[in-house]
């Protein structure tokens, strides 16, 4: 389900200024000591905290979303960070911590987040690029190198360093005159290097050659490195890059070196040589390379292979090269020697086209950028042939003159790199006007290509995306006057516009408006924009199109479906037309999933209530067209039009029922034995809901002649057998209807008759399964008409079944039992109602608020108690003038209670039906409102009163059991600080008579054989804050509530039980008239209980209370007899004779 929350990138647009303020605000913090001079900050810290860079990360990560939203304040966040790093670089390397961490480790992971969301390409632009600091960087580089292997540097370090060394040799001035330091190593192992290299471009060398091997973003940096080095003027004067060339190629080439090395070791090459076959600078070395990565994209036996970002490389490298040798035209060297006798251009076009469907999606990517690449460069006619061929491989599942699509036989993958190339060659505007025909066609195809798989997914998801691209490319790239120049009797999907704009402009509306994916509606509302704005005047209405169609409008589908399709639709009637047909697709009533289908049903309702009753005919015509030709086994279609014209009847736009008549006749096909396809489609809410709409309009007709009441009474004989929650939602809206159409009509009530329904329900509701709880809906929804109101004998008869339903054996019997109650209220009026009936109703409500079941599932008798709460909440609302009676007070006595239990979600619906119809001082909006001191504070206010209703105090005591005895322990602090603080505020009368409340609970509990734990642990915690001790010098019957901690634990097996009970001894020691008893108790327990635990707690619970030396240098958990000298002692000591 969708919501207004779902709409995360807007509410990053609003929260950006706010995000980037904190964001500028906590760096300082995190790179500074504090300013003692007033400046603007003091020292660089050698240590970050970890709390502080993860909230500087938790601000930037945000933005991955909507990065541009960065660039206006980068060029004062990235410095300052720089800076503090190069300050930083001054310091030595600070001891590990526990809590923290080195600032190089917090600079580096900051930068490379800002890497992250924003490219490194933006970021490094920023990086400090003078000279000086090369050997800086450098040295910083090495020594990550020789640190330990269990040292705290992260990758993020050497990735930043190498792009930040990257950056620094872009310096014009020759290696030999910025540093003469010496490597550590002499050489690079492996590689001839000549005598005379910069000692720098060593250093360099071996740590590119160090990191271009790790499974890490930094081997990316290390080939950017490389590749910057060795194509330097000063580096190509030594021929530095000849050597590494060779050292990749043999390390690629090489089946014996593969077969002992990781993918990682031969990525590093791949990404280094992408680097190098992109410059001109080294030409001498692209042969070499061509036949090497031409060799490993044909070799199926090869690692790379089976790599996706290797045969990624591997596409940019043969691009790179065949690009190259294009330009090198026909000037003399190894590119043309090349480019003429292996036939590079065509292997490659051929390699690429061939790539555009394979399974892994970054090579797609790559094949349809590298073939714009490569077209761009071509003369037009090539250019022409290669286009050509992509259109053509579409035509293959283009249909040849219908306008049904059908892709079940295309392949996804294919044609998700069919529509890349199109669209990549588009935005680079290398296709030909003469193209564009074809070119529309096939994107408009894509626009729409969608398939599921035998589980339901989507497969076609990429290749609509894809083609929102195209579109946007060619209304980007082409002329209005080249796109009016394409006739519409060459596009497919035209159907009466005047311009291929038009056609293209209605396509992306349909697509913004019902395309399942977020992104495809957003990515058709974005081309939609760039159509209209770039070719003016050529869409009918197209500034309010785009202001209807916007962005953020078609970010929530359901929102998009109804509200925005509705508003196009009024601007033109091929608008209408066009959404009609569109949602009666799979876009719309064909979707896979219920919530879709009912979004196109909203949707198609509203459309045809735009124009009165003649659009409604049309669309009623056109569904009942689709239903004709559907299958009865394709029970989510039939959802989809049964809903859609359930609403539309609904809406009032329906002038003869006749047809639709016909429909109901064929929904017991459709349903069949209700098997799970049907039931996952929610048919028969949608069968239930147009039967429902139809009996309506009849009655408002007045004519009820054609109405086949046979089939009505078969289907709703079935319906109310089910017990699905989706079909018991439905069932009042057409037993409501259907009953006063039955007695117009003159027909027997059927299965609807009230007496037939009592016994119905009487016998179901003794079964341990719910099926036949749409009887006791509907018993329910139609209580209130047999009798017009809750009166006479029918009504009394069906309250009194629905009444026995919610004390039924089985849990969910009870639920529906109490939500057929609530019908019963909702659909009468106080004045209609008999009292006697009221308070029946009243007291299985209060059933229902006690229900305190548990079974394996857990606390199953909280849905019965939500349900109750929220018939409590019709009855209170319905009946305010039965206040006096005793039900209805026992009903807002409960409702207390249950304002203080320890469940959430009862609480904090208990909470909102108390603060509607009782007295009660807190606003209920969400979970942390029920759930502070302050709530608890005013739940408890009718404690603190004297005088107050007895009935509303032993509720609100027994609530607060549930909420301060057992739980978790932000709500035990809570509650316990309300009780206690109450307790406390209190006079000595009062406080004596919640206490004799409170032992009355524990007597009703025992009685009830309900657990006495939460009860047990509330008193001791009273009892050790000392607020019970101020009843001392009164008549408080101490006697009668220890009796009731002693039979709380007898012969019971219940361990934190006991325990409790333990710790309430201790507290009840301290009142003169029991010590010797507790004291008698305790030393039973100790020699006579048979837990090793209970022992140890009621030793160490007796010398708190005594302070005995026989107790202390004892193993109370050891048997009883180990301890018999010790027991005796105390017998003696402590417990009277």
């Amino acid at each position: 389900m969708e919501t207004a929350d779902d709409d995360d990138d807007l509410k990053l647009g609003q929260a950006s200024a706010s995000l980037l303020s904190a964001l500028e605000l906590a760096l300082p913090r995190l790179l500074w000591r504090r300013s003692e001079t007033g400046s603007d900050h003091g020292a660089v810290h050698t240590r970050a905290k970890r709390r502080d860079l993860d909230y500087v990360i938790k601000l930037i990560e945000p933005f991955q979303g909507e990065p541009q939203l960065l660039d206006a304040r980068l060029k004062y966040i990235v410095p300052p960070i720089v800076n503090a790093y190069l300050d930083n670089l001054q310091y030595e390397k600070p001891v590990s911590g526990s809590t923290d961490l080195p600032l190089e480790d917090a600079i580096c992971n900051t930068l490379y987040t800002l890497c992250k969301v924003r490219g490194y390409k933006v970021i490094v632009g920023f990086f400090n690029n003078e000279a000086r600091h090369l050997e800086l960087i450098l040295t910083a580089l090495e020594r990550t190198v020789t640190s330990p292997v269990d040292s705290e540097t992260s990758w993020q370090v050497h990735y930043v360093l190498l792009l930040w060394l990257s950056h620094l040799l872009l310096t014009p001035f020759d290696l030999k005159s910025i540093s003469d330091a010496q490597p550590t190593e002499a050489g690079v192992k492996g590689l001839a290097l000549p005598s005379d290299l910069p000692p720098i471009a060593t250093r360099c060398l071996q740590i590119g050659l160090h990191y271009l091997p790790v499974a890490t973003k930094a081997q990316d940096a290390a080939a950017a490195m490389l590749v910057r080095l060795v194509i330097r003027p000063d580096m190509q004067r030594l021929r530095t890059g000849d050597a590494l060339v060779d050292k990749a190629l043999q390390a690629l080439g090489s089946h014996e070196e593969e077969a002992h090395s990781s993918i990682y070791e031969r990525l590093g090459p791949l990404r280094f040589l992408a680097g190098i076959a992109s410059s001109a600078d080294l030409a001498r070395s692209i042969p070499d390379i061509y036949r090497t990565c031409e060799k490993l994209a044909n070799d199926t036996q090869s690692s790379i292979v089976s790599n996706a970002v290797a045969k990624k490389l591997t596409v940019k490298i043969l691009r790179n090269i065949a690009i190259l040798c294009l330009r090198s035209g026909a000037a003399e060297g190894p590119l043309l020697t090349l480019f003429e006798n292996e036939g590079v251009l065509e292997n490659v076009i051929d390699f690429l086209l061939r790539s555009l469907g394979d399974r892994d999606t970054p090579l797609r990517y790559a094949a349809a950028k590298a073939l714009s690449l490569i077209v761009q460069e071509l003369d037009p006619a090539m250019g022409h042939e290669v286009i050509q061929a992509i259109l053509d491989s579409f035509k293959e599942d283009l249909p040849r003159r219908s306008m049904t699509l059908d892709f079940r036989n295309a392949d996804p993958l294919r044609w998700h790199g069919l529509t890349l190339a199109l669209a990549h060659v588009l935005f680079k505007r290398t296709a030909s006007p003469e193209q564009l025909p074809d070119i529309i066609n096939a994107l408009i195809a894509a626009l729409q290509f969608e398939q599921r798989t035998s589980t339901g997914s989507s497969l076609g998801t990429n290749v609509r995306d894809a083609a929102n691209f195209g579109i946007w490319s060619f209304s980007r790239r082409y002329t209005t006057d080249e796109l009016l120049a394409v006739r519409t009797t060459e596009i497919l999907y035209a159907s009466g516009q005047t311009s291929a704009i038009q056609t293209v402009a209605i396509q992306l509306i349909l697509s913004a408006c019902l395309d399942p994916a977020g992104n495809i509606r957003r990515g058709s509302s974005a081309a939609l924009q760039e159509l209209i704005g770039r070719h003016p005047n050529q869409v009918y209405e197209g500034i309010t199109l785009v202001q209807i169609v916007e962005y953020q409008a078609v970010g929530l589908r359901r929102r998009a479906m109804v509200m925005v399709s509705s508003k196009a639709a009024e601007l033109h009637k091929m608008y209408w037309s066009a959404l009609v047909d569109g949602i009666l697709g799979w876009r719309g009533t064909g979707s896979p999933d219920v919530f879709s289908r009912e979004a196109a049903a909203a949707a198609l309702a509203k459309l045809s209530g735009l124009s009165g009753p003649t659009q409604s005919g049309k669309v009623i015509s056109k569904l009942m067209d689709c239903i004709r030709d559907i299958a009865a086994g394709d029970a989510e279609k039939l959802h989809g039009f049964s809903l859609a014209l359930a609403l539309i009847v609904a809406e009032g736009g329906l002038e003869s029922s006749r047809a639709l008549w016909g429909v109901v006749d064929r929904l017991p096909e459709w349903l069949g034995n209700f098997s799970p396809r049907v039931l996952r489609s929610e048919l028969p809410s949608a069968a239930v809901g147009l039967v429902a709409s139809l009996c309506i309009h009849e009655l408002a007709g007045g004519d009820v002649t054609n109405v086949p009441f046979s089939n009505i009474e078969l289907l709703t004989e079935r319906t109310l057998s089910r017990q699905e929650d989706f079909i018991l939602q439905s069932i009042p809206n057409l037993a409501r209807a259907l009953l006063p159409l039955k007695r117009r009509a003159g027909r027997p009530l059927g299965c609807i008759g009230a007496q037939e329904l009592c016994k119905r329900v009487a016998a179901d509701s003794a079964k341990s399964t719910p099926g036949g709880a749409g009887r006791a809906i509907a018993l329910g929804a139609l209580t209130p008409l047999y009798s017009d109101g809750l009166k006479e004998e029918k009504a009394a008869t069906a309250v009194g079944v629905l009444a026995s339903v919610v004390t039924a054996m089985s849990v969910d019997w009870r639920v529906i039992g109490v939500r057929a109650l609530q019908l019963a209220i909702a659909g009468s009026k106080a004045k209609d109602a008999d009292p006697r009936l009221v308070e029946t109703i009243a007291g299985a409500v209060h059933c229902g608020l006690n229900d305190y079941t548990i079974d394996e599932r857990g606390d199953v008798g909280s849905l019965v108690r939500l349900q109750a709460i929220a018939c409590a909440n019709d009855l209170l609302r319905d009946f305010g003038r039965h206040d006096g009676t005793d039900a209805l007070l026992i009903l807002r006595a409960d409702i207390a209670r249950l304002s203080l239990e320890k469940l959430e979600r009862v609480r904090i619906q208990a909470a909102q039906c108390r603060e509607q119809f009782m007295p009660f001082g807190v606003h209920v909006t969400d979970l942390a409102s029920v759930s502070g001191y302050e709530y608890f504070w005013e739940a408890m206010k009718p404690l603190r009163l004297p005088g107050g209703d007895s009935l509303l105090n032993a509720a609100v005591l027994e609530g607060c059991v549930s909420c301060a005895g057992v739980g978790a322990e932000i709500l035990l602090q809570a509650s316990r600080a309300a009780f206690a603080e109450t307790l406390s505020g209190i006079d000595v009368p009062l406080l004596q008579t919640h206490m004799s409340t409170f032992a009355a609970l524990l007597k009703r509990m025992l009685a009830e054989n309900s657990t006495t734990h939460a009860a047990l642990e509330l008193l001791g915690f009273l009892l050790d804050m000392r607020i019970p001790q101020r009843l001392v010098e009164t008549d408080f019957k101490w006697r009668n509530l220890l009796s009731m901690v002693q039979k709380s634990h007898y012969k019971s097996n219940d361990i934190p039980g006991i325990s409790a009970a333990v710790q309430v001894y201790r507290g009840l020691a301290d009142v003169p008239a029991l010590r010797s008893e507790v004291l008698k108790k305790l030393i039973g327990m100790l020699g006579s209980n048979p837990y090793p635990r209970i022992r140890a707690t009621v030793a160490e619970v007796l010398f708190i209370i005594t302070g005995a030396e026989a107790l202390k240098g004892r193993n109370w958990m050891a048997p009883v007899a180990q301890n018999r000298e010790a027991l005796l002692v105390l017998q003696r000591g402590y417990s009277p004779s």
